[in-house]
Order: C-alpha cells, then structure tokens, then sequence
C-alpha cells in the first residue's frame, strides 16, 4: 500500500559492521589477553579459562563499549578483574586447604615442571604469594609494559594506589631475593 507508514518508512541499516568490528576486536586481543592471563595467575589452563570467561563476558555487555578504540583496556580491565576474583578465591581455597590438612596443592605437570628457566619459576612463585592488588599491578605495570594511568584504568582504581602496590611489590619481591637486585 502506497502512502501508508510502514511502506513510507526509511529502512535502517543492520549493525552488522559493529558487530564485525567487535568480532575483529576480540580475534586481535585474545592472544595478549591469554599472555596477560598467564603472567596473573601462572597457570596456562587457568589463563585460558578466564580469557574464556572475559570474551563471554565481552560479548554479553558489548553493548556498553561505546568506541572500538577504547575496547583493548575495556577487555583487559574485564580480565583483570576477572583474574583478581580468581586470585582471591585461590588464595582462601589455599588456606582452607591449609586449615583442614588436606596437604599441599596438586603439584605441576610434567610438561610445565619442565618448561622455562628456573628463575622464572622462582620469580613466579614469589609473585603468586603477593596480595592480588600487589601482584596485579606489577605484572601489568612490569610484566606487561603499561603505563601507571593504564593500570589504573585496567585495575578501576586510582594512579597513586598503583603506585603504593607498585612499590610494595618491589619490595617484597627484592626482601625474597625474586629480583635479584635487578630493578625493573
């Protein structure tokens, strides 16, 4: 019917190229989002599960990402996030662990037993006693290269409280001898 609403009526576009823009988004972060994960919590099955959960996460509030631009820290700041809850639970789970003795952690695979230098086991160890503030803030800040205000960004708290863990982590980290007087 000619002249009618409906008919009359300038037909929207699909938002598909959005949606192929958010695609593209997570295709080209998921890769640093699984290295980020593995240097927060240590453990490669454990990384690629919170980098599961984070793209599920992703996608269930892509709605609020306003600009593209912006979605490499909108999705590290959903991972750290993420990750920090994890380290938490970890740690109270390692206590319980602890309190009703039943024995150490399950120890490591082979394949992980075996894989990389000592050292960087040893720093590692060291890392997962931090607080997980502490541990967060060093391995975006250190481990993988970001700015303070980024860290803030990621972590949704302020400059100077990245600082303070920043500084605490170094220091904790050369009292244990993980640093080796080496000042990253």
């Amino acid at each position: 019917m000619k002249g009618t609403a409906i008919l009359d009526e300038p037909r929207t576009q699909p938002r598909a190229p959005a949606a192929l823009d958010f695609d593209a988004l997570l295709e080209a972060e998921q890769g640093g989002l699984l290295r980020l994960a593995r240097r927060l919590v240590w453990d490669g099955e454990e990384a690629r599960d919170l980098v599961q959960a984070t793209l599920a996460d992703a996608f269930e509030k892509r709605h609020s990402l306003r600009d593209l631009k912006a979605g490499p820290a909108w999705l590290r700041s959903i991972l750290v996030s993420r990750a920090m809850g994890h380290l938490r639970r970890r740690r109270v789970w390692s206590v319980v662990r602890e309190a009703l003795d039943l024995g150490p952690a399950p120890s490591r695979s082979p394949e992980e037993h075996f894989a990389g230098a000592e050292r960087w086991h040893a720093f590692g160890r060291a890392l997962r006693t931090l607080p997980a503030q502490q541990a967060t803030a060093f391995t975006l800040r250190y481990l993988e290269g970001l700015d303070l205000d980024a860290v803030a960004e990621a972590m949704r708290i302020g400059r100077g409280t990245v600082r303070i863990h920043l500084y605490r982590a170094l220091k904790k980290l050369k009292a244990v001898d993980a640093l080796r007087g080496d000042t990253p």
